[in-house]
C-alpha cells in the first residue's frame, strides 16, 4: 500500500508537503508530483503536515480514514481574545449537581489527540468515570490509601497532611475529589518516547478545551499521588502492569462564575 494518494488534478507542484514533512518521507522534484521516499517513508510519524499544509487537498495519508478539514479562518481568535481565555481559567473546585452530557465530553476529550507528542506518537488513553456515585468510588478507594499511609506515620503521609484529610472525610465532606460530576484520568505508558510529558500535554489540552465548552475542571493531584503508590486504585481505575496515570481532572458544570483576572507576577525569563 502506498504512503499516500496524490489528486493530479488538485496537486499544485508547489512541493510544500515535502518541504514540511518532519522526517523527509516525501520527494518532490520541480515540475513533478510529490513521491514517497524510498526508505524513509517507512518513519512517517502520521502527524498530517503533509495534509495540513496542501493548499488544494490533493494528498492524502492512505492510514487515515478520512481526508483533511479545512481551516475556518474566520473562527480564528485575536491574541487579546486568546489572551483572556488563558487569563480567565480557574480551576474550579465546587460543581452544579447536574451529570456531564458524554457527547460533549466526547466531543472535547477528542480535542487532546491534538496535543503536541513525542514522535507524534499519543499514547494517552482515558479512563472516565461517569457521575458522582462512580467518582465517589474512587475517591474512597483513594482515601482508604491515605488512612494506611496516615497510621504508618509515612513520609508521604507528612508531606502531604494526609492525617487531616482523611479526618475531613471521615466527617463527610470530600476535598479527595469534591464531589464532582465527572472524573478524567489520563493514562499511558510508564516508558517510551516521551509518555509522562504526552499525558501532561493531553491533560493540558483537555482542560482548556472544557473552559471553552462552558465546563469546569481542577486536577486531582490526590488521586494522581494514590495511583503512584495504591495498587487498589490502579486496578479500579484498570490501569495495567507497565501503565501509569499521568493526568486527572475532575470536571463539570461549575456552581460560580468568575467575573474577573486577578494579578500575577511577571514571569521569570532569562534572554540568551
Amino acid at each position: 500500500m502506498p504512503l499516500f494518494t496524490i489528486d493530479e488534478t488538485r496537486c499544485k507542484r508547489d512541493g510544500l508537503c515535502a518541504a514540511d514533512c518532519p522526517v523527509g518521507c516525501i520527494v518532490f522534484e520541480e515540475g513533478g508530483l510529490p513521491e514517497p521516499h524510498e526508505k524513509k517513508q517507512d518513519y512517517c510519524l502520521d502527524c498530517g503536515h503533509c495534509m495540513a499544509v496542501c493548499p488544494a487537498d490533493a494528498i492524502r495519508l492512505t492510514r487515515f480514514d478520512a481526508g483533511s478539514v479545512p481551516v475556518d479562518r474566520s473562527l480564528n481568535i485575536s491574541l487579546d481574545q486568546g489572551e483572556q481565555f488563558l487569563k480567565a481559567r480557574r480551576s474550579v473546585r465546587a460543581f452544579r449537581d447536574e451529570s456531564v452530557d458524554r457527547d460533549l465530553l466526547g466531543r472535547v476529550l477528542a480535542v487532546t489527540e491534538y496535543g503536541p507528542s513525542g514522535h507524534n506518537a499519543r499514547p494517552t488513553r482515558w479512563v472516565v468515570a461517569e457521575g458522582r456515585a462512580r467518582v465517589a468510588d474512587v475517591a474512597g478507594a483513594v482515601a482508604r490509601w491515605m488512612r494506611a499511609e496516615s497510621e504508618a506515620e509515612s513520609d508521604l503521609a507528612r508531606a502531604l497532611h494526609l492525617p487531616g484529610i482523611v479526618r475531613v472525610w471521615d466527617n463527610g465532606t470530600d476535598i479527595i475529589c469534591r464531589d464532582a460530576p465527572a472524573l478524567a484520568v489520563a493514562v499511558g505508558p510508564e516508558q517510551g518516547i516521551t509518555p509522562q510529558a504526552d499525558g501532561v500535554i493531553a491533560t493540558a489540552y483537555l482542560e482548556l478545551a472544557l473552559a471553552a465548552a462552558g465546563l469546569g475542571a481542577c486536577w486531582c493531584g490526590y488521586l494522581m499521588a494514590a495511583a503512584a503508590h495504591a495498587a487498589g486504585v490502579r486496578e479500579l481505575l484498570g490501569v495495567a502492569d507497565g501503565e501509569a496515570v499521568h493526568g486527572a481532572l475532575l470536571l463539570g458544570r461549575p456552581a460560580r462564575r468568575y467575573a474577573a483576572v486577578p494579578p500575577r507576577p511577571a514571569p521569570t525569563v532569562d534572554w540568551l
